[in-house]
């Protein structure tokens, strides 16, 4: 792990730290308390911005650890460590929906049943059979939502087996191009003929293409085009997968936080933020690389993945 990070026990001592840790704050053994090193120390898991004795306020993840221990990372400014600390950030919040997403299931899986057991002693129509309409609609993207959560943070692609990528994002589409959302959306196709298979899980594959192809629709709202285009870098060994869109772009102040969970520009709830931070988790499950580039009238969403993964640990 090279981001920096430190392992808490129970009363918040420092029982283990990285050399990049160690170098941030300028400490050595023996480590002490994590509330000498911050101004105010969360009690909660989850993700902060802290403040440094120091001064600096620090991104941080603090996440629950093995043999009742405590992990606290810090983003730091590398590259490699971004992408490190984007992926326990994942993960993180995997642990943490986990919990939450068992908890309102159940209750969300009974307010269903009833609702659908009112809905059928009522009249197919009048305003009571609208609010339990409602009240399905509701519950149902609720538990989208929560599926969704134990999604981002998983750590391993599961089952793997050989995949035509092109075959996968014409039938995922089909799945969709009836959809108002596609109506006034001209779709191009520019599919590599002799595209070689990869190896992948097919559902996680399929929810990294949905998820883009409708990103792009939504970010045209409903009018423009789309450019759906693979091909084959062979010096590489890596298929490439992209979706480009004639949209207003995305602007640079906000790109660097399209891949975190919960951070969406959609307004009146219509966005989760789950979607891109998602597709971040799946393509880093395969050991692939998801690039954007953007600008008024151009976004291209560029997904790489090698043709053959040899391991996942």
């Amino acid at each position: 792990m090279k981001a920096p990070w430190a392992l808490l026990d129970a009363q918040k001592n420092l029982v283990a730290a990285n050399e990049a840790f160690l170098s941030f704050f300028n400490i050595k053994a023996p480590l002490g308390n994590i509330k000498d090193l911050f101004e105010e120390f969360p009690q909660s898991y989850g993700f902060f911005k802290l403040r440094s004795k120091k001064g600096s306020p620090i991104e941080t993840i603090i996440s629950p650890y093995p043999d009742d221990l405590i992990l606290i990372l810090l983003k730091s400014a590398s590259r490699e460590a971004k992408e490190e600390f984007q992926m326990e950030k994942l993960a993180a919040m995997g642990n943490l929906a986990g919990h939450i997403a068992h908890e309102i299931n159940n209750p969300l899986g009974a307010i269903l049943l009833y609702a659908n057991l009112l809905k059928e002693d009522l009249p197919s129509e009048g305003l009571q059979a609208d609010y339990v309409d409602k009240i399905i609609k509701l519950a149902t993207r609720c538990r989208i939502i929560a599926k969704a959560l134990l999604n981002v943070g998983r750590r391993e692609p599961g089952s793997i087996e050989p995949l035509d990528l092109n075959r996968l994002i014409i039938n995922m589409f089909s799945l969709v191009e009836g959809h108002r959302l596609f109506k006034e959306i001209d779709i191009v196709w520019e599919l590599e003929k002799t595209l070689p298979l990869i190896h992948g899980n097919r559902s996680q594959l399929e929810q990294l293409v949905l998820n883009l192809i409708t990103n792009a629709a939504e970010a045209l709202d409903g009018k423009g085009r789309i450019i759906v285009r693979t091909a084959y870098l062979s010096p590489e060994d890596t298929v490439i997968f992209e979706v480009e869109d004639n949209g207003p772009g995305i602007p640079p102040e906000i790109r660097p936080r399209i891949f975190e969970p919960f951070f969406t520009t959609k307004s009146g709830g219509k966005g989760t933020g789950l979607g891109l931070a998602i597709c971040y988790g799946i393509v880093k499950r395969h050991q692939g690389e998801i690039q954007v580039e953007s600008r008024p009238g151009c976004t291209v969403f560029r997904v790489k993945l090698p043709r053959v993964i040899l391991n996942y640990e």
